[in-house]
């Protein structure tokens, strides 16, 4: 289902929506907007379209113009909004392990002891985590309650899964109870050396291997780093050609959360592609842009063939914007017609990605996905017993946006302050201090962190979610200089918004009593090319400068004087006594 939004330069056209192999499956009109024509809803049945191995159904729309100048003429343009799918099907319940989380899931509900130890929170964090990964880029609603009810719970719905963290002595295990019936809930358990264990049949996708309804991880090495610093188109996207007459865009999808940078750097593209060979009396060029910027542009000739480098500057890297090729081509004077034939560019996967090392400033919440690679500490204060389900939230948010498996580690307050990891923090605005985030507290105080620090009292005080960069990696607070319940209508609007953390702008969004979300930037929109602090140390250069220079100087005065009273010889003038 959706809505066309809006058209223009189009007359009794429609779209149809094909199956990959042309069979067309239905049609949405196209209306005629006029000052009268509102946007109209639309909805297509998909029962006839296959589910392929990696589990998706691919879709084709093709817009057909009835305009016959469409070819030549402006390009025709469709707007369609709030997409959506539901699943109306029988749905399948799980009877093993392997089909616990299956193609199509609408929420996992993750139960884990009342006041969990250590260990059933590093538990929780990691199945949370590795179930977001297993669905990226889809959004399962995904929430943590903490229950000291022994029963196994009963999920609502035939689409909804229930998973129970159990710390109890004796050796590791997962468990699909109630297999093959309704209501069936996993079970991970184990002590506080065997229970952490357990994430890494999930986290490392083994779940295929578990064709049963019990399983158990019995040790697990240490886990290396993941990523490369360098990665070829053909790796991370299966989009690398389009057709244009006019101007066609071409977004490869790449992601610089495959490359595991934890501190990004600019990436060098070594860009190669075959194209449709271009005459003399006709004009070809293709533009490589990201986040607005025009970053290199290349004539397309004869030849048919490119092979080009260009680099994407840090900031941008670090903010994942998206790689976009602008392919333009036009015909020759005259030639255009309704039987002429497009422009075919086509990238070569063998084309690469390469990391360099330049550093930035990681700020802002777009700075979050790479600041988090791959390792994530998180720590909580306990000061609301809500808080193990806030990080999960966040957790499973960014891991959305990350092509990386994220790997939370749950630490204490001390250590995730001090350290030089990335970090998720959730703890009372006392408590964090000495993080030192754009909005901070002081005794009563609210600090704001701008050019101008400006302390404000703020009776009730405030709840914020922050993102800024501190001992050089990222780090994400969440708040409040109140009550906890100050930080609720953050989650709210993250929810209302239908969108991750990462693509928030700004570095602190921010809710009072009267619970209206705002977002703020105080310090950084996002990931900034790092430049050295001036300080004030460039007083004591400058002093030491200009006496070199004094000294300088001086010297050069003493030999000008000794040449003109001795001579230019090596020694005094004797020829007056010779």
């Amino acid at each position: 289902t959706g809505v066309v939004a809006s058209a223009t330069n189009v007359t009794d056209a429609f779209i149809q929506v094909a199956r990959t192999d042309g069979t067309i499956i239905g049609t949405v009109v196209v209306p005629r907007f006029g000052p009268r024509q509102l946007s109209t809803a639309f909805s297509v049945p998909l029962t006839a379209v296959p589910v392929g191995d990696n589990g998706r159904a691919d879709l084709r729309l093709t817009l057909r113009n009835g305009t016959d100048d469409s070819v030549c003429g402006p390009v025709p343009e469709v707007a369609l909004t709030s997409l959506n799918v539901a699943f109306r099907g029988a749905a399948t319940v799980p009877a093993t392990i392997q089909d616990a989380f299956g193609t199509v899931v609408n929420r996992v509900t993750v139960y884990t002891p009342e006041d969990p130890s250590a260990a059933a929170a590093q538990t929780t964090l990691g199945v949370v985590a590795a179930i977001a990964n297993h669905y990226r880029p889809q959004r399962v609603a995904i929430d943590v309650v903490e229950s000291a009810d022994a029963r196994l719970p009963r999920a609502a719905s035939p689409l909804d899964r229930a998973v129970v963290i159990r710390e109890e002595g004796g050796a590791g295990s997962v468990r699909l109870e109630r297999a093959g019936l309704p209501g069936a809930v996993l079970v991970i358990s184990g002590d506080q050396d065997s229970l952490p264990d357990q994430v890494a049949l999930f986290r490392d996708g083994l779940t295929d291997l578990a064709q049963t309804d019990s399983a158990a991880v019995e040790s697990v090495g240490d886990r290396e780093v993941q990523g490369s610093d360098s990665v070829t188109f053909g790796e991370f996207s299966d989009r690398l050609s389009v057709e244009a007459l006019g101007t066609a865009s071409l977004v490869p999808g790449f992601d610089p959360t495959i490359l595991a940078l934890g501190r990004p750097g600019a990436v060098d593209v070594a860009l190669k592609a075959r194209y449709t060979p271009v005459r003399d009396d006709e004009r070809a060029n293709v533009m490589a842009v990201t986040g607005g910027e025009i970053l290199h542009t290349s004539a397309l000739n004869a030849s048919g063939s490119l092979d080009t480098k260009f680099t994407i500057p840090a900031a941008q890297v670090a903010a994942n914007e998206p790689l976009e090729f602008r392919v333009s081509y036009e015909p020759a004077p005259g030639a255009c017609s309704p039987r002429s034939v497009p422009l075919t560019f086509q990238i070569d996967p063998s084309s690469t990605a390469s990391s360099s090392t330049t550093p930035v400033r990681m700020g802002g919440f777009s700075s979050v996905p790479l600041g988090w690679q791959p390792t994530v500490q998180v720590a909580l204060d306990n000061t609301n017993p809500a808080q193990l389900d806030a990080a999960a939230e966040l957790l499973a948010s960014v891991q959305r946006s990350s092509a990386t498996a994220l790997s939370p580690v749950l630490v204490p307050l001390d250590q995730a302050i001090a350290s030089n990891t990335g970090a998720l923090v959730v703890a009372d605005a006392a408590n964090a201090r000495p993080l030192n985030p754009p909005i901070n507290t002081e005794d009563s105080s609210t600090l704001v962190d701008l050019a101008a620090q400006i302390r404000l009292a703020i009776p009730d005080g405030l709840g914020t979610i922050q993102a800024f960069s501190q001992n050089s990696r990222t780090v994400v607070l969440v708040s409040t200089s109140g009550s906890w319940d100050l930080v609720d209508p953050l989650f709210a609007y993250l929810d209302d918004q239908q969108g991750d953390l990462a693509n928030l702008r700004g570095d602190v969004l921010v809710a009072g009593r009267a619970g209206q979300p705002e977002l703020m930037t105080v310090r950084a929109d996002g990931p900034q090319a790092e430049v050295d602090q001036v300080g004030t140390s460039w007083v004591t250069w400058l002093g030491i400068s200009a006496a070199v220079i004094v000294l300088g100087v001086l010297v050069v005065v003493a030999v000008m004087l000794y040449r003109r009273r001795f001579g230019d010889s090596n020694g005094p003038d004797n020829s007056a006594t010779s």
